[in-house]
């Protein structure tokens, strides 16, 4: 009875404990709340400390006691304290029942009475407790009391602690560092610590006297600047030495000329490293070391001696001689090249050791002594060898620079131009006729090689024996003397010469571009720009068979897949021709069946060509490619005869007979050019959109590389006066001399890509201040400061060049615009004329209706591809001159407005609506009309584009220039021929032309010459030209030039020291050259007739060029009497009575050639381009009786006092 009267209250306690659990839950659910904001408050707190004291070992130990100090004084304060609360049954129950109302004291009065019955009758008492049971039942033992404190509370704990995550997440850096600091204990306070300063050597042991280099690579943070504290005693104060950050991060330092034992430290940014120990010992060491680099003969430059040196910046195969002088006596060494070969030090009687090696490759050096103790030790710090590149000449046909024409008895006169940096050896023209055997011409093949060639040749096309329809193909050839790597070679672009009927009207052939032609009315425009086309293959495979050793394997793919593509294409548009004609014109008009079989023996070529494509020869596919063009041009011929017959047959008119079938067959030719002629254009201006976007970044990256550079050269300033340490200067220096090579290679790739010279001069400017960077970043050279700044300066005209290039970019896409205007208006006037002319019924009315329907087609798209190529230009002109932009708005708006689009659409559906005849001749009328004003407008836009930036005198400056350097070659090259026919070299004949298979014809040269063996075998296949005979080698006299701003040239004896200053008398020069070799000889003896040729054409042209610079300086009101004598004199080398009296060509000579050095040294004055030109122009070298003085002022710059 007794234990069924307490499960009653066994339950009522029950109930009465599971409210005292989830109260203890509530409590520590709001414990954990308080833990986290406590916590995550102190953390932050801990974090800004010890970033404040930059993390170090001792601030992480005693923040690591702190923070566990703090966590169990949280964790007692929120959850022990609360949580040990004793708290009695009755206190839960009335805690209960003050948050339940409803339960109006039933529980504790249950509780009172079951725990002390009295005189409470037992069934009463259990009744009581049942009841008040199943009032707690009732309310789900009061659950809903802690519910929502306890969700309220999880919801804080969980918005906490996310909040907490996300802010040591992503906040700053040093919040995740104080976590991984305080908490990860399983390192030390060393390891913990996230700012370190990682240094080497660290503890090092080093000869007395030396130098040592010291790094120091943060971790964990970044500074602006780093120093070295050094202390020579442990009483002694820390003295600071600053030191200089490199590229890579790390920061470099130099401590010379160690006499005692010192410690040091590393300090940035607040962090300082350990402290670590420099123990200095008696070993040998470099005290000085000096350099002497014996350059290789071919280059002519001069031994030169540096003293103090250490870094290496020189010519592939040059002998590296080095004097040592050690701080203590040694008994030798050697010179570790690399990490394995060793060069033997050679002990001499005063003291010194000396070693000499040959510069083979980029790497290192160091030094090794022997000690006292009989074992080697390092003697010095480990220098750079930096080897200078030597680059392949560059050579250009500069005249006339494109394509063009020419008559079967025309002369014709090309110039090439070749460059080098050390020595053009040679300079050959190579030229064939359709495609033939290739002959050589060699310009220039002097033993006395010179740094700029430039070099002319008249071709007579009467020897050649070509005829109407023919092409001579050419290009220059140059070869440097390099002796080491071997004779580099480069090749110019391929031009043709087209051989056309006398009395033509020569015109260049629309919408392709370029030099070639057609000639003879509009459709002869058209038909040669088929041609054109098979012109621009050729130059494309030439080009890739040219540059195959460089181009890559997917790159050479890629170009031989687009060269089969451009040869398909064609020879479909060909054979879609010859199938119009067959059906329409052929039958009509027999006169026109020749041009019916030349143009698939054009079509059976290319195919021919085409399969070599397919098979990646690119040397066989010329012979095809070539033999396509002369059918073509054989076609382009026959054509324009028949069109010139039918026109005198039919009087000029287009209506009926010949005269008809004419412009049927221009017609036809029109519409295969249009289907090119879009696709062209199209692919040509996105390429081209492309190309200049990549110039642009480049001008960007120069103009940083610019900046950076003189910074550079503050740094240098900063070496010289002592106020840091050089040694990252020179790997700063390396690095934004690989930064300049790789601009250099990507303007290179852009110049092949375009064949833009102008690309590739800048490349080569760039080159320049590569090396000169490299030689600025040799440690010891005095002339360091000189060579970054020059480096800075051809840094500074390369991005010049190119910020030109961009400015004549906008002249070029307006001139582009005006002549699609152009073309554009005249193709509408021959449509409207071919609406006129057609038939008023009949069959043949149907399909010329269709052929106009598709010119008219063609013409909408490029009217439409005009009106978004006027757009694009308006942004990119804006900068450069409102006025344009505005111009080329209102033309781009003309379109619209006019709706010259909508129109041309229209007018195609009145051909076949039956429209009355004057409705739609007044409607093309007003379409002709609408683009007339759109050509006007463009008109005005490049007139007013033609005014923005023009810089005439810059533009007579170079062509001054041009004159003085042409000339100038011209008389080296008379005076070295003449030498070697004074040496006993003779005359040996250079064979021209082709030994061909029919016909020979020739004539004897005199003296001894070979005459002139030609063959012309029109056969249909080859048709070669005749053998132009010409006499052996021009050479290249004494080598008085001047280096005309190019970087490590040499003075050998004949050239002025002082470069082109326009006042030395060089004619002693050209006496020891060659000139004073004539004695009494007469110059026949050296001069061959066809020598002398060739010789009054070069000086005719030179004389018409300074005519031409005459007049262009008197446009600018500019004195050029000058140039009145000069000319003169010119003109007499025009005589052939001059080479026949040694003395009178020797006076000219000399006189025309310095003449015109002084006039552009004058020019130059006049037009304020004299400081410029001053900063890129002339050798790296100093001249030999400056250079005790320069050294002497750089040796007093590092003794000065470092400012304070």
């Amino acid at each position: 009875m007794f234990m069924g009267e307490l499960n009653p209250r066994a339950q009522l306690l029950d109930v009465v404990r599971q409210v005292r659990r989830r109260w203890r839950l509530k409590l520590a659910l709001r414990g954990v709340v308080g833990f986290l904001l406590a916590g995550v408050v102190a953390i932050l707190a801990i974090a800004y400390a010890l970033e404040a004291l930059k993390f170090t070992p001792s601030a992480i130990f005693w923040f690591r006691i702190a923070t566990a100090f703090m966590l169990v004084a949280a964790g007692a304060w929120f959850f022990a304290r609360p949580l040990s609360r004793r708290v009695t049954d009755e206190q839960v129950a009335l805690y209960l029942e003050e948050h339940e109302p409803t339960l109006d004291s039933t529980i504790l009065s249950a509780m009172e009475a079951s725990e002390k019955p009295g005189d409470w009758s037992p069934d009463l008492i259990r009744r009581l407790v049942e009841h008040a049971i199943e009032r707690v039942h009732a309310i789900h033992e009061g659950e809903r009391i802690e519910r929502e404190p306890m969700r309220r509370y999880t919801w804080i704990a969980g918005g906490v602690a996310v909040a907490a995550l996300a802010l040591f997440t992503f906040g700053p850096a040093y919040l995740r560092h104080t976590l991984s600091a305080i908490f990860v204990i399983s390192r030390d306070v060393e390891a913990a610590a996230p700012y370190r300063i990682e240094v080497k050597p660290g503890h090092a042991t080093v000869p007395k006297g030396a130098d040592q280099t010291i790094n120091a690579t943060l971790t964990g943070f970044d500074a602006t600047e780093a120093s070295i504290l050094i202390r020579k005693g442990p009483s002694a104060s820390f003295e600071r030495v600053p030191m200089i950050k490199g590229d890579n991060g790390t920061y470099e330092g130099m401590l010379f000329d160690l006499a005692e034992p010192l410690d040091y430290v590393i300090e940035a940014a607040g962090v300082r490293s350990s402290v670590f120990k420099l123990n200095v010992v008696e070993l040998p060491y470099v005290k000085k070391l000096d350099l002497e680099y014996d350059y290789p003969a071919y280059t002519g430059l001069e031994n030169r001696k540096i003293e103090d040196g250490g870094d290496i910046a020189v010519l592939k195969g040059t002998d590296v001689a080095m004097t040592i002088t050690p701080t203590m006596a040694t008994k030798g060494g050697r010179v570790v090249l690399g990490e394995t070969e060793g060069v033997p030090l050679t002990a001499n009687a005063d003291g010194t050791l000396s070693a000499k090696f040959t510069a083979q490759k980029d790497g290192f050096y160091r030094i090794e002594f022997d000690a006292p103790s009989g074992e080697r030790v390092t003697g010095s710090p480990q220098y750079t060898v930096d080897l200078l590149s030597d680059l392949a000449p560059t050579v250009k046909l500069s005249k006339p620079g494109r394509d063009t024409d020419a008559t079967p008895v025309q002369e014709f006169f090309v110039e090439a131009k070749a460059d080098d940096d050390f020595a053009v050896k040679n300079l050959q023209l190579v030229y064939s006729v359709n495609g033939g055997a290739e002959k050589t011409i060699r310009l220039f093949d002097g033993t006395r090689p010179a740094p700029e060639v430039t070099a002319g040749h008249t071709f007579y096309m009467e020897e050649l024996g070509v005829q109407a329809g023919d092409s001579v193909s050419y290009y220059a050839r140059a070869t440097d003397n390099d002796a080491v790597a071997g004779a580099k070679a480069a090749t110019s672009d391929i031009y043709f010469l087209r051989i056309r009927p006398f009395d033509k009207n020569f015109k260049p052939a629309t919408s392709m571009g370029g030099g070639g032609g057609g000639g003879g009315g509009g459709a002869g425009q058209e038909v040669g720009a088929l041609s054109q086309q098979q012109r621009q293959i050729i130059s494309g495979t030439f080009n890739v068979q040219r540059d195959r050793k460089t181009l890559k394997a997917d790159k050479f793919r890629e170009s031989m897949v687009v060269l089969t593509l451009a040869q398909s294409k064609l020879r479909e548009q060909v054979a879609g021709l010859v199938q119009r004609m067959n059906s329409r014109l052929v039958v009509s008009d027999p006169s026109f069946k020749k041009i019916a079989e030349l143009l698939p023996k054009a079509a059976e070529q290319m195919t021919a060509a085409e399969k070599k494509l397919q098979a990646q020869s690119p040397d066989g596919a010329l012979p095809p490619e070539n033999l396509a063009l002369q059918f073509l041009q054989q076609a382009e011929e026959e054509f324009e005869l028949q069109v010139q017959t039918g026109r005198q047959a039919g009087g000029g008119g287009g209506g009926g007979g010949a005269g008809s079938i004419a412009n049927d067959l221009a017609d036809l030719f029109k519409l295969e050019l249009d289907k090119m002629a879009n696709q062209y254009e199209t692919n040509s201006q996105a390429s081209s959109q492309q190309q200049d976007q990549q110039i642009d970044a480049l001008a960007e990256k120069l103009k940083e590389l610019a900046r950076r550079q003189e910074q550079e050269i503050e740094r240098q300033r900063r070496l010289a006066s002592g106020q840091s340490a050089g040694g990252a200067s020179g790997d700063l220096q390396r690095a934004l001399a690989e930064q300049a090579e790789e601009a250099a290679r990507q303007l290179e790739k852009l110049s092949r890509d375009q064949n833009r010279q102008d690309l590739a001069d800048t490349a080569r400017q760039l080159r320049s201040a590569a090396d000169a960077m490299k030689r600025a970043a040799a440690k010891g050279d005095p002339s360091a400061a000189g060579q970054a700044a020059a480096a800075a300066d051809r840094l500074r005209e390369a991005q010049r060049q190119l910020e030109r290039n961009q400015q004549a970019r906008g002249e070029r896409d307006v001139k582009d615009a005006q002549r699609q205007a152009e073309e554009i208006a005249e193709e509408q006037k021959d449509i409207a004329a071919a609406a006129r002319a057609l038939p008023g019924g009949g069959p043949d009315r149907l399909p010329q209706q269709q052929l106009i329907g598709q010119r008219k087609d063609a013409l909408e798209s490029k009217v439409a591809s005009l009106e978004k190529q006027l757009d694009r230009m308006v942004g990119e002109t804006t900068k450069e001159s409102k006025d344009t932009a505005r111009k080329l708005s209102e033309a781009a708006s003309g379109i619209r407005d006019n709706k010259v689009k909508e129109k041309i659409r229209y007018s195609k559906s009145l051909l076949g609506s039956g429209a009355p005849e004057q409705y739609a001749r007044n409607f093309e009328d007003e379409i002709g009309a609408n683009l007339e004003a759109l050509r006007k407008k463009l008109n005005e836009a490049a007139s007013s584009v033609g005014q923005v930036g023009k810089d005439r005198s810059s533009e007579a400056l170079d062509k001054a220039r041009d004159l003085a350097r042409g000339v100038d070659s011209l008389g080296q090259r008379m005076a070295e021929r003449a030498r070697q026919a004074q040496d006993g070299k003779g005359q040996q004949g250079q064979q021209q032309g082709a030994k061909g298979a029919e016909g020979a014809k020739g004539a004897e040269r005199a003296q001894g010459a070979e005459g002139a063996k030609g063959a012309q075998g029109q056969s249909g296949q080859q048709g070669q030209g005749g053998k132009e005979g010409q006499s052996g080698k021009e050479g290249q006299g004494g080598q008085q030039g001047q280096q005309g701003g190019r970087g490590g040239g040499s003075n050998d004896g004949n050239r002025t020291a002082g470069g082109r200053d326009g006042s030395g008398d060089t004619t002693g020069g050209w006496r020891d050259g060659a000139w004073g070799g004539y004695g009494d000889r007469r110059p026949g003896n050296w001069f061959s007739p066809d020598e002398i040729r060739q010789f009054r054409g070069e000086a005719r042209r030179w004389a018409n060029e300074s005519q031409e610079l005459r007049n262009l300086l008197r446009e600018q009101n500019i004195d050029a009497k000058e140039l009145d004598e000069i000319l003169k004199r010119l003109r007499e080398l025009d005589s052939e009575r001059v080479y026949k009296d040694a003395a009178e060509l020797e006076r000219l000579q000399t006189f025309v050639s310095e003449g015109l050095k002084r006039f552009e040294y004058n020019l130059r004055r006049k037009t304020g381009d004299e400081a410029d030109r001053a900063l890129v122009n002339g050798s790296d070298e100093v001249p030999a009786e400056f250079r005790a003085l320069v050294e002497e002022y750089y040796r007093s710059l590092s003794k000065a006092k470092p400012r304070q």
